[in-house]
């Protein structure tokens, strides 16, 4: 494989382990947050996957609880 085709690889990753970051009760799972952002830190700047909104929104409302 290429390196153009490993990182394409990661992301794709990167973007399924996005979805199963919290469980059924809504509780970070962190063993999916630290493979994640091992991903995120093995992956150049344009290839990093963007923190959707929805769960900054979900952890800082859980904060406030």
């Amino acid at each position: 494989m290429s390196q153009a085709e490993l990182l394409a690889l990661l992301s794709r990753a990167r973007a399924v382990l996005d979805r199963y970051l919290f469980d059924e009760s809504e509780t970070m799972r962190d063993d999916v947050a630290q493979m994640c952002m091992a991903i995120d830190d093995a992956l150049p700047g344009e290839g990093r996957v963007e923190v959707k909104k929805a769960a900054s929104e979900r952890m800082s409302q859980r904060s406030a609880a």
